[in-house]
Formats: structure tokens, C-alpha cells, sequence
């Protein structure tokens, strides 16, 4: 395998654009690509404020004035110095990653260079995991390869102690790891073959569940409208043009329906068994119906906002929003398969067992700003548009839940002048269709308000609790009162601040 020229691997494992994976392969191929992942971090990196920029200029001035030139061309041969480290480590890195009945070995397949790592045996491998990493503020998803390294000779582990800190760890030790950003695999192809070596050449108890669902929702996100226009394309006459019955199994046997849960907007949900490997997990099935005869305006538009949601969904890991597993297309349907979370909404707890007491809506309204902390910071920034009690899901341990991104949206992605939402909880903005992040402030205060008095909010207008509560502490009145103003010129500009006063609320009133 070494003497094999690059090109006719290419053609011999379909490296070309459009060809497909096979799923008979002896051994699968994988493509790496390190700049897709530096290109993914630095895009995603914060920009520099203003205050930042003025810093920098200041220090190169300084640089100047009194180093002289020498100084400054020390830092320049320095920076040069840096930048060509950085290039060369590159060439470091594998271009290939294969497979096999006997285990995992790494390839550098470049013009000048033929050269591959040693064979890691599948039987070294005790298990394959998912992890998160961060670089500044880019969150990536990585494939993490445990080893078991006693025995191996000091040659042999040569080429990942230069892969450290990288894309190895532990390699001195007897037990060492391979990082696999999943930013670095080069197609959706190269995804779907690393899933089929998994299912192919290693027990199902060494691969984490969840290492497959990402490695299939990576695929699918990827190629989803194909998938659905396809899907389109083949049939316009529907098996099933009724709700799915309990027991219905979809997706080929992979999920059977236990119950609908209930319908709103554009989806059915329902309550299912995910069956796989003997182990039955429940989930939940989110259905789209896309109507066989509409136009091609009004299919697009429900396919776009399909799309969106499971891409936004996707992107957001957070302990406080409900995770998206899964999504497939069957019978002129789409489904997104969520987590199931047990509990009730906001909107059901208080129409049950009445309006919040104050100690209880503060833990939840810093639950709350700790969401929407979190979408705003998102690069580009998540808006939800529809923060309301009937979103807003109490979990086990008391864990507030969101769990309908239906009207999200990307602020720099998509320009909308549609009115979405419930109109008890969107502020004049959003009525223009010009949707903010204060807006979800807005319609967090609104929900604030319900939860207190158990009473719908008046449309456009300040929302006051000591109106219809005077238990009410005068400081929660305020806050709530100012996240719903009107003119957005006088609401909060950030979640961290209704954040800051809510805990000198809590800590004043409650002393925690």
C-alpha cells in the first residue's frame, strides 16, 4: 500500500467529487483535511472591539517609538517565524485515515511524501467516544479514539507524539488517544464510511451511541434538501394520510409511535420508542407534513423552515435545551427526533396548581436568562422569537427545558417581515417583523408575568405583577417591567443584566 500512487487511490476509493461510498468495501477510506478545521474556528473566533483594536495599534506605536527598527523587525522575523511553524506542523498532519479488518492506520498521502502510521488493532481499541472541545468561542464536535498503548516501541509512537497535542494525547503513557475534529472529514461520504467501519469492524458495545447518531446527522444535515426533494420526486400519492397510530413503526422499524403528545403550526408530536440493539429509548417525533399538491412557493417555505430548525438544533449543545437525535423523511413526512424530556410545560404548570411563588419563578427565570445567554452569544446570533410559557418545558430535578425552535432564526442567515410568535409575548419589533435579541427579553419578562398571576399579558404594553399580585417584591415588579417595555430603547440590552439583578434578588430576599 505504501508504493500506491495518490491518484489511484483516489479513483480506486472514490475520492472523486459526486461518486458515492460503497457499502461492501474491505476497508473504508477517510479523507482529513486540517485547514477545514482551522478555517471553522478562525471564521467563528470573536472579532476584535474596538478598545481591542485600539490596544494593538497602541502597542505597535510603542513597538516603534522605542524599540526602533530593530525592535519591530524582530517582531515582524518573529511573526513570519510563527506563521511558517504553523504551515509546516500542517504537513504534519494524516491526509487519509483507513479502516480494516485489522485495525486503524493513518496515512500522509501527498505528492512528496508516502508514509503511514503503524496498525492500531481493533483489539487495542477499548472504546470510541463523542467530546466537545472549544477554540475561543468555536465549539467542535471531535470522534475520540481510546488505546490501549503497552508494548508499543518508542517508533512506533513517534508519529502521534508529533500529532501532540492536536490530534493525540497520551502517547508516552500506556494509555494514549487519537482527536478526531469531525470539522476535519472532508465530505458527507467520508462520515457515512467512518459509520459503516464502526458498524462493520468493532463490537457495538466500544462505540458510543452517540458517535452514531452525530455521524448520521452530520450526513443528513448536509444533504437534507436533496433528501426531501427526492423524496418528492419519486411519489406524490401518500401510504398514510391519517395520524400515526400507536404502534406505527416508521423509518424502517427504527422508531415505533407510543403516543401523540399534541399539534401546532405546521407538526405533529408524538411520543416514540426508538428501537435499536435491544435497548428501547424513548424519543419524541416532531412531524412535518408537506403538502403533495401546494405550489412550489408554499413546499420551499415548509422545507426551509424544517431545515432551519434542524440546523439550529444541531448546533446548539446546552444542558437546558432539548438535543435533536435524529431526522429523517418517509411518506411525504419529515421527522425530527428529539430527547424526550418528562414534565410539563410552564403554561401546564400553572394552569394545574396556579401561579408561581416568588422564590420559585426566580430559579427559573435565571434558568431562563442562562438560555437565552447562550443562543445570543451563538456566532451568528440564534433569535427564538417564540420564548413563551407553552415552549418552556419543567424537566426532571427541575430542569427548565426549551423545546420548539419552529420560528428560530439566524440573525445574519435569513431576513424575515413575517410576524411569528404569540402575540401575548412579542414586543412592537417583532410585530414589524424586526426581530432583535431584546426581543426574546421581551417575551421572557411576558413569561415571567404568566407565571406570576397565571393571566395572559396585554399585548404591546408594560407588563406590571403588582398589578394583580401584591406579594410581589417591588425589585421583581421592576425587572419585569423593564425586560417588557414598549420601546426597546428602555428594555434590558443583555440577558447578563436581568441575570445580575435576579441573583441580587434572590441572594437579598432568599440569602442563596
Amino acid at each position: 500500500m505504501d508504493e500506491t500512487p495518490r491518484n489511484f487511490l483516489a479513483n480506486r476509493f472514490y475520492f472523486s467529487k459526486g461518486e458515492r461510498a460503497s457499502d461492501e468495501y474491505d476497508q473504508y477510506w477517510i479523507r482529513y483535511k486540517p485547514m477545514r478545521v482551522l478555517r471553522k474556528r478562525w471564521k467563528s473566533a470573536p472579532r476584535l472591539d474596538k478598545c481591542a483594536k485600539f490596544f494593538l495599534l497602541a502597542v505597535v506605536v510603542a513597538l516603534f517609538a522605542f524599540g526602533g527598527v530593530l525592535a519591530a523587525l524582530g517582531v515582524l522575523s518573529a511573526a513570519f517565524g510563527a506563521f511558517l511553524f504553523f504551515h509546516l506542523r500542517l504537513l504534519l498532519f494524516p491526509t487519509h485515515i483507513a479502516l480494516t479488518e485489522d485495525g486503524i492506520t493513518f496515512h500522509w498521502l501527498r505528492s512528496w511524501l508516502n508514509f503511514k502510521s503503524c496498525l492500531i488493532p481493533w483489539s487495542s481499541l477499548t472504546h470510541v467516544n463523542l467530546t466537545t472541545g472549544r477554540f475561543l468561542k468555536h465549539s467542535e464536535t471531535r470522534v475520540e479514539f481510546n488505546i490501549v498503548t503497552v508494548g508499543m516501541p518508542f517508533f512506533q509512537r513517534l508519529p502521534f507524539l508529533l500529532l501532540t497535542p492536536a490530534l493525540a494525547r497520551g502517547w508516552l503513557k500506556d494509555r494514549a488517544k487519537v482527536i478526531l475534529p469531525l470539522d476535519g472529514l472532508a465530505s458527507s461520504d467520508d462520515r457515512k464510511r467512518l459509520q459503516f467501519g464502526f458498524q462493520r469492524f468493532l463490537p457495538t458495545y466500544r462505540v458510543d451511541p452517540k458517535v452514531s447518531d452525530e455521524l448520521q446527522l452530520s450526513l443528513k444535515v448536509e444533504s437534507y434538501t436533496d433528501l426531501w426533494l427526492g423524496a418528492l420526486s419519486m411519489n406524490r400519492s401518500r401510504r398514510r394520510t391519517e395520524l400515526l397510530t400507536v404502534g406505527t413503526l416508521v423509518n424502517h422499524g427504527r422508531y415505533e409511535v407510543a403516543a401523540p403528545i399534541g399539534s401546532g403550526g405546521q407538526a405533529v408530536v408524538y411520543a416514540a420508542i426508538q428501537k435499536e440493539m435491544s435497548l428501547d429509548r424513548p424519543v419524541v417525533l416532531k412531524e412535518f407534513v408537506l403538502p403533495s399538491y401546494a405550489g412550489v412557493k408554499v413546499r420551499k417555505r415548509v422545507l426551509e423552515n424544517i431545515q432551519r430548525e434542524s440546523q439550529i438544533l444541531k448546533s446548539l449543545q446546552h444542558p437546558n435545551i432539548v438535543k435533536l437525535l435524529d431526522f429523517f423523511v418517509e411518506d411525504e413526512r419529515a421527522y425530527l427526533v428529539l430527547e424526550q424530556i418528562t414534565g410539563r410545560t410552564l403554561k401546564q404548570l400553572v394552569e394545574a396548581d396556579g401561579p408561581f411563588k416568588e422564590v420559585d419563578a426566580l430559579s427559573f427565570a435565571l434558568q431562563m436568562t442562562s438560555i437565552l445567554g447562550f443562543l445570543h452569544s451563538r456566532k451568528p446570533q440564534v433569535v427564538h422569537r417564540d420564548f413563551t410559557p407553552d415552549n418552556l418545558m419543567m424537566g426532571h430535578g427541575d430542569i427548565l427545558k426549551l423545546i420548539d425552535f419552529n420560528v428560530a432564526q439566524h440573525l445574519e442567515s435569513i431576513s424575515t417581515h413575517t410576524v411569528v410568535g404569540k402575540h401575548s409575548y412579542i414586543p412592537p419589533e417583532q410585530f414589524r417583523g424586526e426581530t432583535t435579541p431584546q426581543s426574546d427579553i421581551y417575551a421572557m419578562g411576558a413569561t415571567l408575568y404568566f407565571l406570576m398571576t397565571g393571566k395572559e399579558p396585554e399585548p404591546i404594553s408594560v407588563s406590571r405583577i403588582k398589578e394583580v399580585r401584591n406579594d410581589v417584591s417591588d425589585e421583581l415588579d421592576a425587572i419585569v417591567a423593564k425586560a417588557t417595555a414598549p420601546d426597546a430603547s428602555y428594555r434590558y440590552v443583555h440577558c447578563d443584566q436581568i441575570k445580575d439583578e435576579l441573583e441580587a434578588l434572590r441572594k437579598s430576599r432568599y440569602g442563596h
